[in-house]
């Protein structure tokens, strides 16, 4: 498999995934022109490529583009949980697009081409939001953002991947002393908001084992983080639970700007 975040921040999220035989894209949190332009830029593909849609939930830095890319991609299946579903449906009035809806069940497996997708539930404020891991010939890549705390049940189900995809939202000082109203720090804070960047290399150090992991630090807040404090903090954390962690873990930068580079996945 290879993969490219395309964009990732409080603002949109969108990451394209692909094997030598399927092509999918995960959310669509920004401008299906944007998603367009750099799915040709990174991997020289284009959205009518598109095999399958996934979407995580329904808050518009997921979805903006969706419609958008509905009607390029005029034979993918659109893939949502319920609940999602219920909250987004109204954007395809053509209904041809609804009729491509595939309904996703936690912990109930998806097979898109040669792709084997997992989805499970995490704790946001949205109506049946999940997250992903996604496997392929010995690869894996599990994209999980938009939780404010990870389980134990997540953790067993993200365990062993080569690539993660992982939230450091937000610096919890930085968060407390910033312009936001309390109503919104608290929601952040919440067990429904977001994972800070401490939190993350917490959850990190758990998934943990012998083998070297690249960890790419997505869904960065613009106002309350900054991405050279995401890498030191999640990194002075690993090295306090264990000092070996700092050599297991390739720390990647994602943006909200432009798209990381097409990366293939190591086999185990």
């Amino acid at each position: 498999m290879r993969f490219s975040v395309l964009a990732s921040g409080s603002s949109g999220n969108a990451v394209y995934i692909e094997s030598d035989v399927t092509k999918v894209l995960l959310d669509a949190g920004i401008s299906g022109k944007q998603i367009g332009l750099r799915l040709q830029e990174a991997a020289g593909r284009s959205i009518p490529d598109l095999d399958a849609v996934l979407l995580t939930h329904e808050h518009i830095d997921h979805v903006r583009g969706v419609r958008q890319i509905a009607k390029q991609a005029q034979t993918a299946p659109i893939y949502a949980t319920e609940g999602t579903w219920s909250q987004i449906v109204d954007e395809f009035r053509d209904e041809t697009a609804t009729r491509r809806w595939n309904r996703v069940v936690a912990d109930t497996q998806i097979v898109i081409g040669d792709i084997t997708v997992t989805p499970f539930t995490v704790s946001h404020d949205a109506e049946e939001p999940v997250a992903y891991r996604f496997d392929c010939d010995g690869q894996s890549l599990a994209v999980v953002t938009d939780l404010g705390y990870m389980t134990d049940h997540i953790k067993s189900v993200i365990a062993g991947c080569q690539s993660y995809v992982l939230e450091a939202n937000h610096d919890v000082d930085m968060l407390r002393a910033g312009r936001y109203p309390w109503s919104v720090k608290r929601r952040i804070l919440s067990d429904k908001g977001h994972l800070s960047n401490t939190d993350s290399a917490i959850a990190l150090a758990d998934l943990l084992g012998n083998d070297e992991v690249d960890v790419y630090l997505a869904h960065l807040s613009e106002e309350n983080n900054q991405p050279d404090l995401a890498e030191l903090t999640v990194s002075s954390v690993l090295r306090e639970i264990r000092e070996m962690y700092l050599e297991q873990v390739s720390l990647h930068r994602t943006s909200r700007a432009a798209a990381t580079a097409f990366r293939n996945l190591a086999s185990v």
